[in-house]
């Protein structure tokens, strides 16, 4: 239904991750020698819905992963990327509870049911920014809430940020409700409350 519409090329990953069909095309040189892989798991501070806080993957299982995806990843680069990723969604846990603040009075503590990678998939609002020039984004989730026995679905687009000096590697999250009434209701709350 989108046939003819031209729309914006897609980033990538800052740290150079992004499609792995596009990876795949490069060149398939030996890997890096490496120092072997961390199995060690970081805590996160997000609560799940069993009331423990959801583990984060270790360099070893994070790898394994993304390799058996087709991504090409240097092993030595591990813990870089572990800790990118790991803030990422310490970050988008608190863009995501900014809506929650919305319904502290029903819910003082919200958990995470799961979250969903769905890279490739446009959000409408990804396509309709990108109809007006705007950057597609290089990943997409959605986040899956239990606001204290409701059921709520988060959408989330990470984009290439703005690099510096200071900032090498940089990603803007934007982390809404999905688009049903109540998501756009709090969507509006959360605008007129700036």
């Amino acid at each position: 239904k989108f046939s003819g519409l031209k729309f914006r090329k897609m980033s990538t990953c800052p740290l150079g991750y992004g499609d792995a069909k596009d990876q795949a095309k490069g060149s398939q040189a030996e890997p890096p020698k490496a120092e072997p892989l961390s199995g060690e798991r970081e805590r996160s501070t997000i609560p799940s819905a069993d009331g423990s806080n959801f583990l984060y993957p270790s360099e070893k299982q994070f790898y394994a992963s993304a390799t058996a995806k087709g991504h090409q990843l240097n092993p030595n680069d591990m813990s870089m990327v572990i800790a990118i990723h790991n803030a990422v969604n310490e970050r988008t846990w608190q863009d995501i509870l900014k809506y929650e603040r919305l319904h502290q009075e029903e819910c003082a503590e919200p958990k995470l049911i799961r979250f969903l990678g769905r890279p490739g998939e446009l959000t409408p609002k990804a396509r309709l920014g990108s109809l007006f020039g705007r950057t597609l984004p290089f990943d997409r989730h959605d986040w899956h809430v239990d606001r204290c026995g409701k059921h709520v679905r988060y959408v989330v687009d990470f984009y290439d940020g703005h690099q510096s000096a200071t900032h090498p590697v940089s990603i803007h999250i934007d982390a809404r409700p999905e688009v049903s009434l109540d998501g756009l209701k709090d969507r509006l709350l959360r605008w007129w409350h700036g």
